[in-house]
């Protein structure tokens, strides 16, 4: 195990959280998150407590992983990779567990050998960095990506300088993190914090946002690309008016403070398939349902010849399509 992310001088009354250890004034505490504040009297502890979170993420992992994805030696070779993603995420995701801790989601794209791939590392934070490592992965399979693309996006600001790694802060070696269930260096956190105070994550993103960046990182490299779209704005108004699907779900649950009213945000896919041409392509809209209920906002639209990015958007409730029985949505677009 590497060294603890944080310590403190136990107070009165504190004890492990694993192994129940009384900690008196002067003991060392550690701890790797702010939401419950659970403290450690040794690193072995932390690695037991969350053990079986760790196994059981490690297993739904293997239960979702393809035959065709990367090997256990490829994957081992790219071990690296988890290092940029901590240091730099593409995009970071944040969900609250049952047991009232947030778990971050970090997933930075790369591309070797002119193939994208992935890696996703799941994490706890303290103070704005990763703390304790769950899980990660390295994929080829941008499905399984989107599988994790759980709860809120959040905003990563980029770094501005170069990293100020040297022989006093050296890197994890790719040893240290293949292992999951690790506690991440506080060493080369302090690294990181060091670059520039605004360094790091930052407020929850809104959810037009979260859906224009979902978007944009689940189009393949050899689909239509952006500059075409015009091409295609007759199909805009045909989408809407004759959709050969609609799914509707709710992408952001929550309930407002003050009122006790619910403020969840209901988001609406409309789906339509062409034929006509050479190649076969869908057109896809994306919307939001406005507070009155009687409008939809139109979020992004865009065509695609992706029949997995197709798949993507089928989420929810299925409102049009399927055996015919559904009734049209019938709101005012904006």
């Amino acid at each position: 195990m590497s060294s603890p992310v944080a310590e403190s001088a136990a107070v009165d009354q504190e004890s492990c959280a694993h192994c129940g250890k009384s900690l008196t004034s002067g003991d060392r505490a550690l701890f790797v998150e702010e939401e419950r504040g659970r403290t450690f009297c040794t690193e072995d502890c932390i690695g037991e407590y969350f053990s079986p979170e760790v196994e059981r993420l490690e297993a739904e992992y293997h239960a979702q992983l393809s035959a065709s994805d990367l090997q256990a030696d490829e994957r081992e070779e790219l071990a690296h990779l988890r290092w940029s993603t901590l240091r730099e995420p593409d995009e970071v995701w944040r969900e609250k567990t049952l047991s009232g801790d947030y778990r971050y989601t970090l997933i930075a794209e790369f591309q070797p050998a002119d193939r994208p791939v992935w890696c996703v590392c799941l994490s706890l934070f303290l103070r704005g960095e990763p703390s304790f490592m769950f899980l990660s992965i390295i994929t080829r399979n941008a499905a399984l990506v989107d599988r994790y693309r759980r709860g809120e996006r959040m905003s990563w600001i980029k770094r501005s300088t170069e990293d100020k790694v040297s022989a006093a802060h050296p890197r994890p070696t790719a040893e240290q993190l293949a292992l999951d269930g690790t506690v991440i260096p506080a060493d080369q956190l302090e690294v990181l914090s060091s670059e520039a105070p605004t360094d790091g994550l930052a407020d929850g993103w809104t959810t037009d946002e979260a859906v224009r960046a979902a978007l944009g990182a689940g189009r393949r490299a050899d689909d239509i690309p952006n500059e075409e779209f015009g091409s295609y704005q007759s199909c805009m108004e045909e989408t809407l008016e004759a959709p050969d699907e609609v799914w509707s779900l709710v992408a952001e649950q929550s309930v407002a403070p003050s009122t006790g009213e619910d403020t969840s945000v209901r988001m609406f896919h409309f789906i339509r398939h062409y034929e006509s041409g050479e190649v076969p392509f869908w057109y896809l809209i994306v919307a939001k349902e406005l507070p009155d209920e009687d409008h939809l906002e139109v979020l992004e639209a865009f065509p695609t010849r992706d029949i997995e990015l197709v798949e993507r958007y089928r989420q929810g409730s299925q409102e049009i399509g399927g055996d015919g029985s559904s009734e049209p949505v019938t709101r005012v677009l904006h």
